[in-house]
């Protein structure tokens, strides 16, 4: 590679010498070595002139001076600046500098060669970077279509729970202010009860009857007529109770409450059949002062009588409840006629009656009864809740 155009601008000099007055120029690489001051241009060539030559005649004063060839030193600056030129348009070319030696040829391709590989490194840690942020992503959205799934099936079967919750509420709220069904429902009730009972007394008067039949016959002989007498026997007594309860549950269902006495006749006779049947089938056990015995034998008449005080009271109770709800059935069909009653006073279309208290003012039940073309007994009941509406009114 070649210097620098200043480097070797820097190793040309000129070699000055008084004697003749001539400046002679020599170089670096010649057969001989400026040894004098470095002359860069000609400024520095005046400022470094210096005298060199003895003290001869040519110094001396009032003699004539020798005077340099100034042609000479113009010479000497034109070749350096011409030098200086070459040297610097070899220096700027582009391939004295990009022109590089084998070990630098060696050394940028092992950092091409770095340099790929790292970027191979840089895009497979890009790319397990971005496969482990699209598996983050589609995890989530997973997750996130799960919950949003589960919640969807959460708020439809909740309203689906709501719907139905709100069509069983309708029609509990329908049973308990409708007058027809709170009596359908009261009617079912009773007679799911009232056969539940007399199929738990049927099961105690079985037990009975084997009981008996086997106190009777102890041996079992089917031959002998007590065998079959027994058993007809107890069936007598139990087909009469199961008759006097079926008999109480429809009193009940009709609305019917029994009287005193005959509640009290009825009990008589439940009576006489439950100590016939406990006789028949503990008597043994009881005239040989067996308690484990009597239990065996007896528990059965004993749980039978207490099926018929459940029941008896069941019935009691349903019978006043049917009776209160057939009774506002009748009251609310009687509502219309009180309305169109209380229309027909005011039109003058019915007359107050004559025989009315003060603060009265329906009609007669007679006038009602002929006018609606019901019976007295309604009639009385419209005239009575004229009055009553009357009387809250103050009219």
């Amino acid at each position: 590679m070649e210097a620098p155009a200043g480097a070797k601008a820097d190793k040309i000099g000129v070699n000055v010498s008084t004697q003749n007055g001539t400046a002679l120029e020599t170089r670096a690489n010649g057969p001989e070595q400026v040894t004098g001051p470095k002359i860069n241009g000609a400024g520095d060539y005046v400022r470094g002139l210096e005298d060199t030559a003895p003290l001869d005649v040519v110094d001396r004063p009032g003699r004539g001076e020798l005077v340099e060839d100034p042609r000479a030193i113009v010479r000497a600056l034109s070749e350096r600046v011409e030098v200086a030129e070459e040297v610097v348009k070899l220096t700027s070319k582009d391939d004295l500098i990009q022109s590089m030696t084998l070990e630098e040829v060696e050394q940028e391709r092992a950092v091409a060669q770095l340099r790929r590989e790292t970027d191979r490194k840089f895009a497979k840690w890009e790319i397990e970077r971005d496969l482990k942020i699209r598996k983050r992503r589609a995890r989530t959205a997973g997750l996130r279509r799960w919950l949003d799934d589960r919640a969807d099936v959460k708020d439809h079967n909740a309203a689906t729970g709501d719907r139905r919750w709100h069509q069983r509420a309708l029609r509990v709220r329908k049973r308990l202010t409708s007058l027809d069904a709170r009596i359908a429902t009261q009617i079912r009730s009773a007679t799911l009860w009232s056969n539940l009972l007399i199929g738990l007394m049927v099961l105690g008067l079985a037990y009975t009857g084997v009981v008996v039949q086997k106190n009777f016959v102890p041996s079992g002989d089917k031959t002998d007529p007590l065998y079959w007498l027994s058993l007809g026997l107890e069936a007598l007594a139990s087909v009469a109770l199961m008759a006097l309860m079926r008999h109480e549950g429809r009193a009940a269902l009709a609305g019917i409450v029994r009287s005193t006495s005959a509640a009290f006749w009825g009990w008589m006779v439940k009576g006489a059949l439950l100590g016939a049947s406990l006789a028949a089938a503990a008597g043994p056990s009881i005239k040989a002062w067996d308690v484990m015995d009597m239990v065996r034998t007896g528990w059965a008449p004993v749980l039978v009588a207490a099926v018929l005080l459940i029941h008896d009271r069941i019935s009691r109770g349903d019978a006043e409840i049917l009776t209160k709800l057939h009774g506002e059935a009748g009251r609310e069909g009687l509502r219309d006629l009180v309305v169109v009653t209380e229309f027909a006073l005011k039109e003058k279309l019915l007359v107050p009656s004559q025989d009315n208290k003060p603060g009265e003012v329906a009609p007669s039940a007679t006038k009602i009864a002929s006018f609606f073309r019901i019976n007295k007994t309604d009639a009385a009941l419209v005239r009575e809740e004229v009055n009553t509406r009357a009387a809250a009114t103050g009219s």
